[in-house]
């Protein structure tokens, strides 16, 4: 049984490897969040050897042993994990998910997460970033406050990506940081950044998103996001 349930679990790693947005303190260690409409989908929270996080919807109130409560009254983390059905159950380690699984958190389910959790070797973080949520930037980007947005000639999902970023230009300030000067071309977009960032923050790949508040990283997302404008929405005060 035990081993089943982390065999889903790592399937379902595979979907997504996504970035844990800054505020709840996951963003270093190891965490399991149980996105959920209620409690009984976290009854086996203590059983896990690591911070457990019951995300909720505005609302609902209820206390859960050996789980911390967090309201997402915005959706800004059931966008970021591309929750859609609940009870979710999201295994993080260093902020970066590596595991997920459609399932409530019983006691059966706790023992395998422990094993994923335990298993650095077979279960690590798949991005090697140089920069994650809660980092304040120093130099030019110190007090700024866009969404830089790394871009790569020639690759399809950022093509994809184009009208959604014209249409944010209008709306948000982006700054562009792209592999070739003037790609892609976006007149209402004029800030470029220099492709020397990707380097310096150990971006694994185009197209990346990090949203930075007053020079704080607030999301970092890597790979084609087909809801930008939701996900702004939602981290926007």
């Amino acid at each position: 049984m035990k081993r089943g349930i982390v065999a889903a679990l790592v399937l379902a790693s595979w979907v997504s490897a996504q970035v844990a947005p800054w505020g709840l303190g996951v963003e270093r260690g190891k965490a399991v969040l149980v996105f959920s409409q209620d409690c009984d989908a976290a009854i086996g929270a203590a059983e896990v050897q690591a911070p457990v996080v019951l995300v909720l919807p505005e609302g609902a109130n209820c206390r859960v042993e050996g789980a911390k409560t967090f309201h997402d009254p915005r959706g800004l983390w059931r966008a970021t994990f591309y929750v859609e059905e609940e009870p979710r159950v999201v295994v993080l380690k260093e902020g970066q998910q590596v595991a997920a699984l459609q399932a409530p958190l019983r006691t059966a389910l706790a023992q395998g997460l422990n094993q994923v959790l335990a298993d650095d070797a077979r279960y690590p973080p798949r991005f090697d970033l140089k920069i994650r949520p809660g980092d304040r930037l120093t130099g030019d980007l110190a007090g700024f406050t866009a969404l830089v947005v790394f871009w790569k000639e020639g690759c399809p999902w950022c093509e994809k990506e184009r009208e959604d970023l014209a249409r944010l230009c209008e709306r948000v300030p982006l700054l562009l940081v792209s592999n070739t000067p003037g790609k892609p071309e976006l007149p209402a977009c004029t800030r470029r950044g220099a492709w020397r960032l990707y380097h310096d923050w150990g971006i694994p790949g185009a197209p990346t998103h990090v949203w930075i508040e007053k020079g704080v990283v607030r999301w970092l997302d890597v790979g084609y996001r087909p809801n930008l404008k939701a996900i702004l929405a939602a981290i926007e005060k």
